[in-house]
């Protein structure tokens, strides 16, 4: 059996890192690390990932709650702490470990009369200059560029500013970008929840939409807690 990992080293943060540190890293680990992004793998690497996430989630359990922290790092301390349930054998799997790749089947195919057209129409627009080549690439990443700009503002990072309206609770992120609703304890929640709305419709332009499930948003405005 190989050598047990802490809390600390499956999160990849420090003893000290604070309760921000360590949401960002759980949220960055969970995105890759989810069972959804397995469904095509191999059953054995989609087991991997589940049993991965599993670490990830109770080290998260205990390390963002303020009591079950202390508690975690006073047996650390003195040498007690057996994590739970788990022994990871190697604390870096969690950045290193990547699906094998699955082999792709090939069947031979032929060229249809569209493409021997498109290859005579190659030899005919050979001579041209490469710079018109070169233009035609710019132009359309100029184009690109100004689609990007015009993307709906759900998308972009949330307001600095705290919305003036009435609150109905409080909200913690977990797994696969989702949130779930939470008492409003004072360092114990990720964001403020204004409103919930059905999937599909706009939050306020003043407030970040968060995936809730059941076929609704949540409409919060990101709040950071100190540790």
């Amino acid at each position: 059996m190989g050598k047990e990992a802490t809390y600390y080293q499956i999160l990849g943060v420090s003893p000290s890192a604070k309760h921000e540190k360590i949401r960002a890293a759980y949220l960055a680990k969970a995105r890759k690390l989810h069972p959804d992004n397995f469904q095509n793998a191999p059953k054995r690497e989609q087991i991997r990932s589940e049993e991965l996430m599993r670490e990830l989630n109770q080290a998260w359990s205990t390390l963002s709650n303020k009591e079950k922290r202390s508690k975690y790092d006073l047996e650390i301390s003195s040498g007690k702490s057996d994590n739970g349930s788990y022994v990871s054998s190697d604390s870096s799997s969690y950045e290193e470990w990547t699906p094998e790749p699955t082999p792709e089947k090939t069947t031979p195919r032929y060229a249809t009369e569209e493409e021997m057209e498109l290859t005579w129409f190659a030899k005919l627009v050979r001579p041209f200059p490469l710079v018109l080549i070169l233009v035609g690439v710019v132009a359309v990443a100029i184009i690109a560029s100004i689609g990007i700009d015009n993307k709906d503002a759900s998308n972009r990072p949330g307001p600095d500013v705290r919305p003036t309206g009435q609150p109905i609770a409080c909200m913690n992120y977990v797994a696969g970008s989702k949130g779930e609703s939470v008492k409003c304890v004072s360092g114990e929640y990720d964001a403020i929840i204004y409103r919930i709305v059905p999937t599909g419709e706009e939050c306020p332009k003043d407030l970040k939409e968060v995936y809730k499930g059941d076929g609704e948003m949540f409409c919060v405005f990101d709040d950071i807690n100190p540790n």
